[in-house]
Parts: C-alpha cells; sequence; structure tokens
C-alpha cells in the first residue's frame, strides 16, 4: 500500500507542472497568438467582450502559473513537506477558480 501511495503523491507532483503548462498555454494564446477564444472562464465558456476582459485573464493564468511553478521547484530545493506542497497548489486552484468566475460575472454584468 505504501508503494501505491509515493506513485500517487510522484503523479501528483508531477501534475503541478502540467496544470502549470496548461494554464502558461492560454496565457500564450492569449498574449502572443491574440487567440481570445481562450479568453474564458475554467470551464472553457466565452467570456463576453473578450477585448476588453483578456488582460485579466492573462494575468490570472499567468499568475497561477507562476506560483504553481514556484511550489514544483521549492518542493524538492527546499525540501517541503508533503502536506505544504500538496495543500498549496489546491490554494492556488481554488483561487484560479474564483479569480476567473469573479471576471465572468464582472463581464457578464457589462
Amino acid at each position: 500500500m505504501e508503494h501505491a501511495f509515493v506513485w500517487l503523491a510522484r503523479l501528483m507532483y508531477l501534475g503541478i507542472f502540467l496544470l502549470a503548462g496548461g494554464m502558461l498555454f492560454r496565457a500564450w494564446k492569449i498574449a502572443v497568438a491574440g487567440n481570445l477564444r481562450y479568453v474564458a472562464d475554467w470551464r472553457g465558456v466565452a467570456i463576453a467582450d473578450a477585448p476588453r476582459w483578456a488582460p485579466w485573464v492573462l494575468s490570472v493564468n499567468f499568475v497561477v502559473a507562476g506560483l504553481l511553478l514556484a511550489i514544483g521547484v521549492a518542493t524538492p530545493v527546499l525540501g517541503l513537506p508533503f502536506t505544504v506542497w500538496s495543500g498549496a497548489p489546491g490554494l492556488a486552484l481554488w483561487a484560479y477558480y474564483f479569480l476567473l468566475r469573479i471576471v465572468a460575472a464582472r463581464a457578464g454584468r457589462g
């Protein structure tokens, strides 16, 4: 059973980088490629008036991806305990969810 838990923890750790990569991909598509289709909430539903809200969605993606990458790099460098490196990404993902919900709600009110 302990081996399964260790492998699950390793997969969770790698998932931090995959999530950050997905967020950086969305940010790159908005900023560099100019693809406003990625100006969307966490489910991928497009936000109304995309050019106006693109900088906000871009910032949320960059900030949370940077936070996730910082946690991922700090884990082996600083030797963060399991409770810290498994809980901090959860906090970052909830922040991502709620920040995009706020942006989508503000865009909906126009």
